[in-house]
């Protein structure tokens, strides 16, 4: 519970769409996914920012990228009734480092999604970009000064837990089929099994919670519509309450991505033994595309990042 795993290219395959089972044998049951929204931006040759994002100065420097432009217009947010149309803020521009890190993928796949919203780094935020057969992967790291994406000076610094920040991704899939098995599997190997039976446990704002022992340590689990979320203590014999209701709190107050089901996992240590970093990965599924970020540190941040997740490069 709690380590990444590689992201791997999906099979093709076929069978049913399955349905998330929690770690103590409860359901997550299916929800239609909404329709697409549909928008549209002109090609064009853009000049963007090239550069890092940081918590104090920037250096930029410009380069010239033959990528599609990002829409100005808004999208549209419900029907043209009589000339009348809805429309939603136009969002943000993504942050630099986030467009040079996804201007490397080749090929980008149709589903491609970047987050808004970055960890928290005491300096710089800094990138490394992976692509294979379509799905691609972002690696963030922490660094003192603007370093450039796949720079050779970041694997050094990578290879320090305490400057990994997190990750997000897209896997494609063949079908939404295979798409459900992929974060089924997951689920499988990354949720502590309940070794003994559950009981009801009292979590703010998480309504119908129930605790377990797992091989790790005391986990609490629960549903919040179409996603299973598991918070579990590693190395202890408490289970990790404060956390718990910091992200019940957080999931009753925000929205997750549209998703046809997902998981929300949270490791947290609760002995010397087991360090002292959480962990937190939050996957799913909307059509034949999977999602997933990772944050280590802080998971309300693993939270925010997979809730600004959007199309790129002008979702």
């Amino acid at each position: 519970m709690g380590k990444r795993r590689d992201t791997a290219v999906l099979c093709l395959a076929s069978g049913a769409v399955g349905v998330l089972a929690s770690a103590c044998g409860t359901t997550v049951h299916k929800a239609t996914p909404p329709a697409p929204t549909t928008s549209s931006a002109p090609a064009a040759t853009s000049t963007i920012a090239v550069t890092t994002t940081s918590a104090g100065p920037t250096t930029t420097t410009p380069a010239t990228s033959t990528s599609p432009a990002k829409s100005t217009t808004t999208t549209t947010a419900g029907t043209t009734t009589a000339g009348t149309t809805t429309s939603t803020v136009p969002h943000p521009p993504f942050a630099p480092v986030v467009d040079q890190a996804m201007q490397t993928i080749r090929p980008r796949p149709p589903g491609l999604e970047a987050p808004d919203a970055l960890p928290g780094a005491p300096a710089y935020v800094s990138a490394e970009a992976t692509g294979l057969g379509g799905t691609y992967s972002v690696t963030l790291v922490a660094t003192d000064k603007p370093v450039p994406v796949n720079s050779p000076q970041l694997a050094a610094v990578a290879a320090k837990q305490s400057s990994d920040l997190g990750s997000f991704s897209t896997i494609p899939a063949s079908s939404p089929a295979v798409a459900a098995e992929h974060v089924q599997s997951s689920q499988s190997n990354g949720l502590a099994p309940c070794t003994g039976a559950s009981t009801v446990a009292t979590v703010p704002g998480a309504r119908g919670a129930s605790s377990c022992p797992t091989p790790q340590g005391v986990a609490l689990n629960w549903h919040s519509a179409q996603w299973l979320v598991q918070v579990g203590g590693v190395g202890g014999a408490k289970a990790p309450l404060t956390t718990a209701a910091a992200v019940a709190g957080w999931l009753a107050s925000h929205s997750l991505p549209a998703a046809t089901g997902g998981v929300v996992s949270v490791s947290v240590p609760e002995s010397s033994q087991a360090g002292s970093t959480s962990s937190t990965e939050v996957m799913w599924y909307l059509g034949s595309d999977v999602y997933e970020v990772t944050a280590l540190r802080d998971e309300l941040a693993a939270l925010d990042m997979a809730a600004s997740m959007r199309p790129w490069p002008a979702g």
